[in-house]
């Protein structure tokens, strides 16, 4: 896995990032004119309450896991690497499961309540699995910064946003006749497939680097209180 300087990994982000705002534009477009307005409104009323768990269920572990995976990969220490990868796999995969179930229970009650619309219910529904989603793919995204490698993130950025743009005209065309609110939650499902391919593609980076450790999830794994706070 090559390693990129500051300034080209700052280029290779930057390129990506105006290439994902870009294709953002046209996915917004597309809702835009299949959901209309009213579509569009359910869509987003939706949103905050999924940003919110996304936020809970990564808790600063990405930035933690670039700082660590670069201290250890300094030090040539793959033991260590391997351990700061397995415990924030175990903490983000843990805290998404219960964030999820606890999103999905607690759904009518905020689509009725909260947020005053019960069209928001199957939005919400449909965009629930992203959770586990996103803090997996955000433990990846801190080690390969960490390796100093911002290729396998930004190629990622671009793939989400393709497969969402394709999936979302897919999805609201299928499920429009159904009504609104399943238009909307064929929209959020897109999402999901999206941020499900950007992590196939990061997963696939990481089987394939070379400087990986051989297995995270290794056997006989004792990491005392005291092994654990030296580690973060």
């Amino acid at each position: 896995m090559s390693k990129q300087t500051f300034i080209k990994g700052a280029l290779i982000l930057i390129v990506a990032g105006m290439i994902s705002r870009l294709l953002g534009f046209i996915n917004r477009i597309v809702l835009a004119r299949l959901l209309g307005d009213e579509g569009v409104g359910v869509y987003m009323l939706a949103l905050p309450a999924l940003f919110l768990m996304i936020t809970l269920s990564q808790i600063g572990i990405p930035i933690a896991v670039s700082k660590l995976v670069a201290e250890a990969t300094i030090q040539n220490d793959q033991r260590r690497v391997r351990r700061i990868l397995f415990i924030s796999f175990a903490i983000t995969i843990s805290l998404s499961i219960v964030l999820t179930i606890l999103f999905i229970l607690l759904a009518p009650i905020v689509s009725n309540h909260l947020l005053l619309d019960e069209r928001t219910y199957i939005p919400m529904l449909m965009i629930s699995p992203i959770i586990p989603i996103i803090a997996v793919s955000s433990v990846l995204r801190g080690y390969f910064q960490g390796k100093q490698n911002m290729k396998p993130q930004a190629i990622a950025q671009v793939i989400e946003q393709v497969i969402r743009i394709g999936l979302v005209f897919t999805f609201i065309q299928l499920m429009l006749p159904y009504g609104v609110s399943y238009a909307a939650g064929g929209a959020m499902f897109a999402v999901v497939l999206g941020e499900l391919a950007s992590l196939g593609f990061m997963y696939y980076c990481f089987k394939t680097d070379k400087q990986r450790p051989v297995s995270i999830f290794f056997k006989n794994i004792w990491i005392n209180s005291d092994k654990l706070l030296t580690i973060l």
